[in-house]
């Protein structure tokens, strides 16, 4: 489990105004909300990108500390971004309880080089990045390992085929795909035999309609006049 420390400031004040003098000095909006309540906080937007850069990918806890009082263990639940510049506008933590259970997803880290991608060209399909599990705040784990390295072509790793890890339970459903290992060629060829089944259809169709047109009556100003 990794542990994180970020200093922090309450904040009173509210109002669009206030956020803005607030971003200009360099400082992000946040609150924090738990069982200790709802709390309006600014932090330092250096001191969290440097906080971020430390976590990486990996899940991890926050001991949010705020002078004169007991530091507040969180995860960072939400972050708000302008996508013009970059910046942080907003930043929600969760407080979380040493002694209860918490839900929370953490990324899955894979390891190795699949059998079927190595020696039979085929190729890895992951479909879970991350997962959803529930744990004491102490077993947290940073990532979820999953080794691939003994894939063949058409084998598949579920949830319920990922190894136990203690006091970690894993909250997606047993039978969803965390990876899998595919046939190259068969992807490529699908689709083509897909377009091929409309076009023959098509033409099948253009064809009868043909035969229909021919087998209709002249119409009345196409007969030949009467001798």
């Amino acid at each position: 489990m990794k542990q994180l420390k970020l200093s922090v400031k309450k904040r009173v004040e509210t109002g669009r105004q206030y956020v803005r003098k607030l971003r200009a000095a360099g400082c992000i909006p946040a609150v924090i909300y738990g069982k200790s309540g709802t709390q309006s906080l600014s932090l330092s937007e250096k001191d969290f990108r440097l906080l971020l850069h430390e976590k990486g990918q990996s899940a991890s806890l926050v001991s949010i500390d705020i002078a004169g009082e007991e530091p507040i263990l969180s995860t960072i639940a939400d972050m708000q971004r302008d996508p013009m510049t970059d910046r942080f506008l907003h930043v929600d933590f969760h407080e979380v309880s040493k002694t209860e259970k918490m839900t929370t997803t953490v990324p899955v880290e894979f390891i190795g080089e699949a059998i079927g991608v190595r020696d039979f060209g085929g190729v890895l399909d992951i479909s879970k990045h991350d997962l959803t599990i529930k744990c004491l705040p102490a077993d947290l784990p940073g990532s979820i390992k999953v080794d691939v390295s003994e894939l063949q072509v058409g084998d598949i790793i579920h949830v319920q085929d990922l190894k136990a890890i203690k006091g970690v339970e894993f909250a997606d459903a047993a039978d969803i795909v965390v990876v899998s290992c595919k046939n190259v060629d068969i992807e490529e060829e699908q689709p083509a035999e897909e377009e091929a089944a409309p076009a023959a259809e098509q033409a099948e169709t253009a064809k009868a309609e043909g035969a229909v047109d021919s087998e209709a009556p002249a119409a009345e100003g196409d007969k030949p006049a009467d001798k």
